[in-house]
């Protein structure tokens, strides 16, 4: 027969230790695992909770008549809950409204009474609440505080110390642990200062503005009055998604389900491993991943961070691509009968600027880019200029391709071409006609917008105000109603004679546009993939007519958002898809002496959702902040060395944080531009001043 506990306060203590083998790279280096979520309260919070009351039991300073007070981010709490359930206190706790529902539905289970305080002040606001309600009633409550109690960290002396110096035999030589109250990390520093002074204790710090929860930065928080600096050995910075990413290693790879703050101790344990040639790490896992879930640490489809405006809802919405990990993305391309346009350029790098972003959050991108060289337009230039259609097209194809590689713009994933998938069109078209969707007369088949309840949705408009002149294709043909655009439009004589048709079951056709972008959307990537981006001039009829489609086929729009960037402005003047009157062409621009990288800085310097009015004298001020930049550059590459700098990881830190909260917020690229520019101007000043570490 087992031992008999006398509670369930019995268990708290004793926690495994377990080796990280997958994770660590380094086989000279073994890191074990304290894994403190084995407490019975789930945290390595217990421990200093069951120290904390019954020291103040033993002094006489927490009475049966006093209510517990505390401000926790959540485990302190459930440590002292639990053992004020086991003893029969009453316990009032306060904390940020932003810590993890797990945490408030523990708290409750356990009879803890709460009290919230704002999210913005975090901790701190919690703290200061319950200092208030000391000062106003001391003989109400018995005040934990666990940041001035030492009893915290003697908890730990005693306990958690000792634990892992019996577990390992005194055989280690880094210890490791998040920085919250800094209990943990001082109890081990003095018990360990006196039984083997050359074992490192090591704390893990979070950035200012970090989102981990548990975890403080020394410098935006109060200070914990048991923390002494000196006592450590070192004290490592991780950031949030390092530490985000490392928790769900932990459980994908070591089994570990463990929570955000075991996740930075686990990534700067892992740091030291890839540093050290040998030895042995005890890394302080604090609390298990159950109490996250209601947060985005182990959300199932992760949301990518990015929120944009999509304009079939009309408003900002998260990403969230339909397979993770992985975003597909459609974007209208150019009609090879000119050159591109600064409008163009605009649409593409808007393109290249979404599928660079998230492959820098680390998403794999799959871009297809559809070329129109089946068009009236193309016809009418290969005729007028007396060559065959695939000589006049491929030679704007390959000028296209030259003025991406101008404005240092990816190449998409595919580029299809309309003349090489109408095929592909002409079995779409059958199956719109089976559905009812489509109907055929004299020799061309057009799509029934009567059919459609929906259209219109995209771009809002009126079809009982449209002029007759302005159909949703702009085509003239003989159809039922002049409201319906041409799936498959008959030959015109020019075209028979020249070749340029295909030969079905109602005659000889040629595709309109809009199946075109259809067919090859859903060749190359799915009836529903993530992003359609393009410009607000083809949001209608193009992109109307394309949902008609899409959805008529398959009862799906096909992208979950619609992403369209504003025009440029030549003259005051919008330009049209039919005229080059009012368009300035990119190749005008390069031949005045401007580089493509300028053209692409002045663009995307501009929201995407609002007019850019052309004048040469903003790009000449975009050329003078290249320059800036390049010369801010080549000034880091030869500055004097000088000694680590401890402000530089947090400088770097705030500029990777303000970039991607602006980015992440539809784009916000005067904000993430101006975090670049502190960035430069706070880095300069400390070259200037000291120069820069070589490290």
């Amino acid at each position: 027969m087992g031992v008999k506990h006398h509670s369930i306060l019995d268990q708290i203590g004793g926690t495994p230790l377990v080796p990280v083998n997958r994770l660590n790279a380094n086989r000279n280096v073994e890191i074990l695992a304290k894994l403190e979520f084995f407490n019975p309260g789930g945290s390595i919070k217990d421990r200093p909770a069951l120290y904390m009351i019954e020291e103040a039991e033993e002094s006489g300073e927490l009475t049966k008549d006093k209510i517990i007070l505390e401000a926790t981010s959540g485990n302190t709490g459930i440590g002292l809950a639990l053992v004020a359930s086991v003893k029969g206190y009453r316990i009032l706790l306060t904390m940020s409204e932003s810590v993890s529902q797990e945490r408030i539905k523990i708290l409750k289970a356990m009879g803890a009474e709460i009290k919230f305080t704002p999210a913005h002040l975090g901790t701190d606001g919690a703290i200061e609440t319950v200092y208030k309600l000391v000062r106003e009633k001391p003989e109400k409550y018995w005040l934990a505080d666990q940041f001035n109690n030492d009893a915290n960290w003697m908890a730990h002396y005693h306990g958690t110390a000792m634990e892992i110096w019996e577990q390992t035999n005194g055989d280690l030589h880094v210890i490791v642990a998040s920085m919250g109250t800094t209990g943990t990390l001082m109890g081990l520093a003095k018990r360990f200062g006196e039984l083997k002074p050359e074992i490192q204790v090591i704390g893990v710090e979070p950035y200012l503005g970090h989102r981990i929860q548990g975890l403080k930065n020394m410098k935006e928080s109060y200070r914990p009055g048991i923390f002494k600096k000196r006592k450590l050995h070192r004290i490592i910075n991780i950031d949030d998604e390092e530490a985000y990413h490392t928790s769900r290693m932990l459980a994908r790879k070591e089994g570990i389900f463990a929570g955000m703050s075991s996740g930075a101790a686990m990534a700067a344990a892992l740091k030291l491993a890839g540093e050290m040639s040998k030895g042995r790490i005890v890394v302080i896992l604090p609390d298990g991943g159950e109490r996250y879930l209601s947060t985005p640490l182990f959300e199932v489809k992760r949301k990518s961070g990015l929120r944009l405006y999509n304009t079939f809802k009309r408003k900002k919405e998260d990403i969230v691509p339909i397979e993770e990990n992985r975003i597909t993305m459609y974007t209208c391309g150019p009609t090879l009968c000119h050159l591109i346009h600064l409008g163009q350029c605009r649409r593409f790098l808007f393109s290249d600027l979404i599928r660079r972003y998230l492959e820098f959050k680390g998403y794999q991108v799959t871009h297809i880019m559809n070329v129109t060289d089946l068009d009236d337009r193309t016809i009418e230039g290969a005729g007028k200029a007396g060559i065959s259609l695939k000589d006049y097209t491929g030679k704007y194809y390959q000028a296209f391709l030259e003025d991406l590689e101008q404005l240092n713009i990816k190449r998409a994933t595919e580029y299809p071409k309309a003349s090489e998938h109408v095929d592909d069109m002409i079995k779409l078209t059958q199956k719109l006609l089976e559905k009812g969707y489509a109907y055929e007369k004299f020799r061309s088949v057009y799509f029934d917008i009567s059919r459609f309840k929906d259209y219109g949705r995209l771009s809002r408009i009126d079809l009982d105000k449209i002029r007759l002149g302005k159909t949703v294709d702009l085509d003239q043909y003989e159809k039922e109603n002049p409201r319906d655009f041409v799936l498959l439009k008959r030959a015109t004589l020019n075209e028979l004679k020249n070749g340029i048709f295909y030969q079905t079951r109602w005659g000889n056709v040629r595709p309109g546009w809009h199946i075109e972008c259809s067919a090859m959307a859903m060749k190359y990537l799915a009836p529903t993939y993530d992003i359609h981006t393009s410009g607000v001039d083809l949001i209608f009829p193009h992109h109307e007519n394309a949902i008609a489609i899409g959805h008529a086929l398959t009862d799906k729009t096909p992208a979950n958002y619609w992403v369209h960037n504003e025009l440029v402005m030549i003259n005051g003047k919008k330009p049209s898809r039919f005229s080059e009157e009012d368009t300035l062409f990119l190749r005008d621009i390069l031949n005045h002496g401007y580089s493509g990288r300028e053209v692409r800085y002045w663009i995307i310097s501009h929201h995407y959702r609002k007019l850019i009015y052309f004048s040469w004298s903003k790009l000449e001020t975009a050329r003078n902040t290249i320059a800036h930049l390049d010369h801010f550059v080549r000034k880091l590459h030869f500055c004097q060395t000088a000694p680590g700098n401890p402000e530089m990881d947090q400088i770097v830190y705030d500029l990777r944080q303000r970039f991607t909260e602006s980015m992440d917020d539809d784009f916000n690229v005067s904000a993430a531009l101006a975090a670049l520019f502190q960035f430069v101007h706070r880095i300069n000043k400390i070259a200037d001043r000291n120069g820069l570490s070589t490290d």
